[in-house]
C-alpha cells in the first residue's frame, strides 16, 4: 500500500513538473526568464542535507560573464521570495575564486569556466550545480535547449556523494540514457547552426541598410554645403552693399562742401551785384551830366571855339565813360554768365543728392529681402526635411518584412530609392504552400510615389492577406479596381491617370509552378546559361484605353532556376562612357553572366554595377529589382 502511494505521489510531482516545462516552452523558449523560473522551481525539489538547517537564507548563486540572468533572478525574487521556508537571495560571481556558500549553482558552458575547478570549489558544502550545455552527467544536473524547449539529465551518484537527495519526480523526468542525450544534443547542435546561418543574413542585410543609410547622409551634407556656399554668397553681396553706404556717405560729405562753397559764391555773387547796381547809377548821373552839356553846347554854339580846349576834354571824359561802361557791360556779362553755370550746378546736384537716397533705399530693401528669402530658405528645407524622413518611417512600416521570405527560396532585393522615400515598392507574403513575390513602380517618385505605393501596399495587404486572392492576374485586376475606384478615375482620352506598374509572382512549392502576372513589368527567367523573357501586358494598373484582362503564365520551375522581377529605374539610368542609358539588353546580359554566384553577392554586385554606370550623373528614377533561385 505504501508503494502505491509513492508511486502516485510521484506520478503527480512527474506531472507538475511536465505542466512546468510546456508552460515554460509556451513563454516564447529557453530565455533567461525562464532559466530563472526554472532554477527556482527545481531548487524545491532538492533535499540539501542536515547543514540546511542551520541556513538562515537560501542562496542561488550565477558564475557568468554578463549579468542579465542574475537581474531576471532578482527580480523574480520579488514576487518568489522563499523557498523551503528560507527568503531567497541572489548573488552573481565574476570568477570562481570569488564564490560564497550556496544552495544551488548555476553555470552556463558559454561563460567559458573551467568545471572540474568549480566542483573542487564547491566540494563537501551541499552545493546543487545545476549547468547547462555540458556533455551528459557532467554535473549534477545538466540542461540542453532543443527547438527551444529544455531538456535535462540528473547525476545522483554525483549528488549522492555531496550529502543530497534529489526527489524521485525529478528523476522520473530526466533523460535516462547517454544516447539520448546525444541525439538530443545533435538536435541542438543543428539548431544553433539555423540560428548563427539566421544571424549572418541579418547582419548582411543590416550592413546593406548601413550603406543607405550612408548614402543619404552624403546627400544632405552635400545640400548643406550648397547652403553654405550660398550664405557665403550672401555674405559677399552684404559687404558689397557696406562698401556702397561708406562710398555714399563719404560722397554726402563733399555734397555738403560743396553746398557751403556755392552760398559762399552766391554772396559773392550779390555783393558785385550790388557794386555793379551803384556804377549803373553814377553812370545814369553821367548821362544825365552829358545831355546838359550838349545842350549848352547847343546853346552855346557860338562860344564853340573859345570852348575847344573844353569840349577836348570833354570828349576824353566821355571817352573814358564809354569805355568804363563798356567794360562795365563785359564783367556784368560774365557775372550773369557765371550765375547761370551756378544755378544749373544746383539743379544737377539736388538731382544726384536725390537719385543717391533711392539707390540707398532700394539697396536696404534688397538687404532685408535676401536675409528674409535666406530664413525662409533655411526654414523651408527643415521643414520639408523633417516631413520626408517622417514619411519614409511610415513607409517603411508599411511594406512587409522580407523575413516573410520562406526559407525554401535563395533571394535578394535590390531597393533604392532616388530621393528620401520612394515611388518604387516590393511586397511579399507567404499562404500555406504558396509565396507571393511583387516589385511595383508608381506613377511618379519622392513624396507623390510614396503616396501612390503606401496605397498600393494596403490594397495588396486588403487583396492577399485578407481576401486570399492568391492568383496574379486576380490580385493585378482586382488592385486596378481598387486604384480606379480610391482615386474616382473616369475614362477620358488624352489625360495622365496615376497609376502603377506591377509584376506579381506565385510560388506553388508543391507543383514546383510559377505563375506570373504583369503589367508593364516583365520578368526575366534565367536557366543555365539561357535566359527567357516573359512579357507583361501593356496597360498600367489604372484606368486606361485598353482595359483587357491580365495575362496568365505559368512556369514549370526545375531545381535552380532563377527569375527576376524590376522596376524601370535600373535599364533607365544614365551614365557609361558614352552617357547612354544602360537598357535592356545590357540587364539580361548581365543577369546571365552572374547566373552562378549566390542570390546575396549578385544583389551586392548588381548594385556596384549600378553605382559605377552612374558614376557622378544623379540617380533618374526609383530602383527595385528583385532575384530569387528555386
Amino acid at each position: 500500500m505504501s508503494k502505491q502511494i509513492r508511486f502516485i505521489r510521484i506520478s503527480i510531482l512527474s506531472i507538475g513538473l511536465i505542466l512546468l516545462i510546456n508552460s515554460a516552452y509556451s513563454q516564447g523558449g529557453f530565455d533567461n526568464p525562464t532559466r530563472a523560473l526554472y532554477v527556482f522551481d527545481l531548487a524545491k525539489y532538492i533535499d540539501y542535507g542536515t547543514g540546511f538547517a542551520d541556513s538562515s537564507t537560501f542562496k542561488i548563486g550565477v558564475l557568468v560573464g554578463e549579468y542579465n540572468l542574475v537581474e531576471e533572478m532578482a527580480n523574480l525574487a520579488k514576487t518568489r521570495n522563499r523557498i523551503q521556508d528560507k527568503p531567497v537571495s541572489v548573488a552573481g560571481f565574476r570568477n570562481i575564486e570569488s564564490m560564497t556558500h550556496l544552495q544551488v549553482l548555476y553555470v552556463n558552458k558559454n561563460a567559458g569556466f573551467n568545471l572540474d575547478r568549480i566542483k573542487a570549489k564547491i566540494a563537501g558544502k551541499q552545493t546543487m550545480l545545476i549547468t547547462e550545455g555540458y556533455e551528459f552527467r557532467e554535473s549534477m544536473m545538466n540542461f540542453i535547449v532543443v527547438e527551444g524547449k529544455p531538456r535535462f539529465d540528473i547525476n545522483e551518484e554525483y549528488i549522492k556523494q555531496e550529502r543530497m537527495v534529489v526527489s524521485q519526480s525529478l528523476l522520473f523526468t530526466a533523460i535516462k540514457t547517454k544516447e539520448d542525450w546525444q541525439n538530443l544534443f545533435d538536435l541542438a547542435s543543428k539548431e544553433i547552426e539555423v540560428q548563427k546561418e539566421t544571424i549572418k543574413q541579418q547582419l548582411e542585410t543590416i550592413d546593406f541598410q548601413k550603406q543607405e543609410i550612408l548614402k543619404q547622409k552624403a546627400l544632405l551634407d552635400s545640400l548643406d554645403k550648397e547652403i553654405i556656399t550660398k550664405e557665403k554668397i550672401l555674405n559677399e553681396k552684404q559687404k558689397v552693399l557696406d562698401r556702397q553706404f561708406v562710398q555714399i556717405n563719404k560722397q554726402q560729405g563733399e555734397i555738403s562742401v560743396q553746398k557751403q562753397t556755392i552760398v559762399i559764391q552766391q554772396k559773392e555773387v550779390q555783393i558785385q551785384k550790388d557794386t555793379l547796381a551803384r556804377q549803373k547809377k553814377n553812370i545814369n548821373i553821367q548821362l544825365a551830366r552829358i545831355d546838359n552839356q550838349l545842350q549848352k553846347i547847343s546853346d552855346q554854339d557860338s562860344k564853340i571855339k573859345m570852348q575847344l580846349e573844353a569840349i577836348e576834354k570833354q570828349k576824353l571824359i566821355l571817352c573814358f565813360v564809354l569805355f568804363a561802361l563798356l567794360l562795365v557791360s563785359i564783367l556784368g556779362y560774365y557775372i550773369y554768365r557765371g550765375y547761370k553755370i551756378k544755378k544749373e550746378a544746383n539743379i544737377k546736384l539736388e538731382e544726384k543728392n536725390r537719385t543717391i537716397s533711392l539707390q540707398k533705399e532700394e539697396i536696404e530693401k534688397q538687404r532685408d529681402l535676401a536675409a528674409a528669402q535666406r530664413d525662409q530658405i533655411a526654414y523651408q528645407k527643415k521643414h520639408i526635411t523633417d516631413s520626408i524622413m517622417y514619411a519614409l518611417r511610415i513607409q517603411k512600416a508599411l511594406i512587409p518584412s522580407l523575413e516573410l521570405f520562406s526559407d525554401k527560396l535563395e533571394h535578394f532585393v535590390l531597393f533604392k530609392p532616388m530621393a528620401i522615400v520612394s515611388g518604387d515598392f516590393y511586397w511579399v507574403s507567404s499562404q500555406e504552400n504558396l509565396q507571393v513575390i511583387i516589385s511595383a513602380d508608381c506613377t511618379g517618385h519622392g513624396v507623390p510615389g510614396a503616396f501612390m505605393s503606401m496605397l498600393g501596399v494596403t490594397m495588396l495587404n486588403e487583396i492577399v492577406n485578407g481576401k486570399h486572392i492568391l492568383m496574379p492576374d486576380q490580385i493585378i485586376e482586382n488592385l486596378r479596381q481598387g486604384i480606379i475606384k480610391s482615386l474616382n478615375q473616369v475614362a477620358e482620352e488624352d489625360s495622365i491617370k496615376d497609376g502603377m506598374d506591377i509584376a506579381v509572382c506565385v510560388v506553388d512549392f508543391d507543383n514546383s509552378i510559377l505563375w506570373y502576372a504583369g503589367a508593364n513589368n516583365p520578368l526575366y527567367l534565367v536557366r543555365g546559361e539561357e535566359l527567357t523573357h516573359y512579357r507583361a501586358d501593356k496597360m498600367p494598373v489604372a484606368i486606361h484605353y485598353k482595359m483587357a484582362p491580365f495575362t496568365l503564365h505559368k512556369i514549370e520551375l526545375q531545381k535552380g532556376d532563377a527569375f527576376y522581377i524590376f522596376s524601370d529605374g535600373y535599364s533607365d539610368q544614365f551614365g557609361g562612357p558614352k552617357q547612354k542609358k544602360f537598357m535592356s539588353m545590357q540587364l539580361k546580359e548581365t543577369l546571365v553572366a552572374m547566373a552562378g554566384k549566390p542570390m546575396l553577392q549578385q544583389g551586392e554586385r548588381l548594385n556596384e554595377i549600378f553605382e559605377e554606370w552612374r558614376g557622378d550623373n544623379p540617380q533618374v528614377d526609383d530602383v527595385t529589382l528583385i532575384g530569387v533561385r528555386y
